[in-house]
């Protein structure tokens, strides 16, 4: 299989407890085509000492000079020289899963029409400790109707295409840099997929800026989502007030198979695209995309 170009950009503001960890986690995937770029945004602890060390095996690393209140500057940069066919960022404190960007080259190299993909949410402890899993998705129609939980940025990848076509960049905010991406530039653009595995976490600390600021993120959310409201078809509104009502059928909905519920006028709307690997015994298995009942939140059924 020929895999595509992966770009990293992995943004650094005093993690010296965490920063190797997330080079390590993946830069020992030893993808063959990965362009792994981190910026330092003048840290203050040991963290810019111990990037150096890896420095002959990154594509780049520069340490910025001055303050910033927030790390969208250090992204914005970091994407700017971004090559790859794919794309994401990764915080100085989160992971990459092992052999996950495998599975995120043959993704995108096996489906041409895919963007955009996100995959099942993972939470590591301070210690990197798998302490929690999300398997809800979070497709356009939940954004609209306001729902909380966001899609998690740690496992989710996009075409370098789709960034270029969308004049996508990195808005100066403290939080919720990653959900008005999503809502403003995504969303309106193409289709999320949903592959059914884990490919990165998110590490849970008492310093986070979501974890702290739990009003900002959350009003970032809202502002992001009513932006994104007013860039839908009126048709588009129209379907979410219906999924909202929907939503109190979940109980219902739920035993509804995919196969089944993906035949079904309307309520095949809401349909989420997904991905899963099949034929696991072989020496190359392979993916199945297909039409998943929304309200089937936890996976395996």
């Amino acid at each position: 299989m020929k895999y595509p170009k992966i770009s990293i950009v992995s943004q650094c503001y005093n993690r010296e407890k965490y920063v190797a960890e997330t080079i390590e986690s993946v830069l020992s995937q030893n993808y063959p085509d990965l362009e792994y770029i981190v910026i330092d945004d003048n840290s203050t602890d040991r963290s810019w000492e111990i990037i150096q060390r890896y420095k002959d095996k990154l594509a780049y690393c520069e340490q910025l000079t001055g303050f910033r209140k927030n790390p969208a500057t250090a992204l914005r940069y970091g994407l700017s020289l971004a090559t790859g066919d794919v794309m994401t960022w990764l915080y100085c404190k989160n992971i990459l899963l092992p052999k996950s960007l495998f599975v995120v080259g043959q993704a995108f190299a096996e489906i041409p029409e895919m963007e955009w993909l996100t995959s099942i949410g993972t939470t590591i402890d301070s210690e990197g400790k798998i302490v929690a899993v999300n398997p809800i998705r979070k497709d356009i129609y939940e954004h609209l109707i306001g729902g909380r939980a966001n899609i998690q940025q740690e496992s989710t990848f996009w075409r370098k295409s789709l960034w270029d076509r969308t004049h996508a960049d990195i808005e100066d905010t403290k939080v919720g840099i990653d959900v008005t991406l999503w809502c403003t530039k995504f969303f309106p653009s193409t289709k999320l997929y949903h592959l059914n595995t884990l490919l990165g976490a998110w590490r849970k600390t008492s310093d986070s800026y979501s974890g702290n600021r739990r009003e900002q993120f959350y009003s970032d959310i809202a502002k992001a989502r009513q932006k994104l409201c007013r860039m839908v078809p009126r048709r588009v509104r129209v379907y979410a007030e219906l999924y909202r009502i929907l939503r109190y059928a979940k109980p219902i909905l739920r035993n509804i198979p995919d196969a089944t519920y993906a035949r079904i006028p309307i309520l095949n709307e809401f349909c989420h695209t997904a991905i899963a690997f099949e034929k696991l015994n072989a020496s190359h298995p392979s993916l199945r995309v297909y039409k998943r009942n929304p309200f089937r939140t936890i996976f395996p059924w």
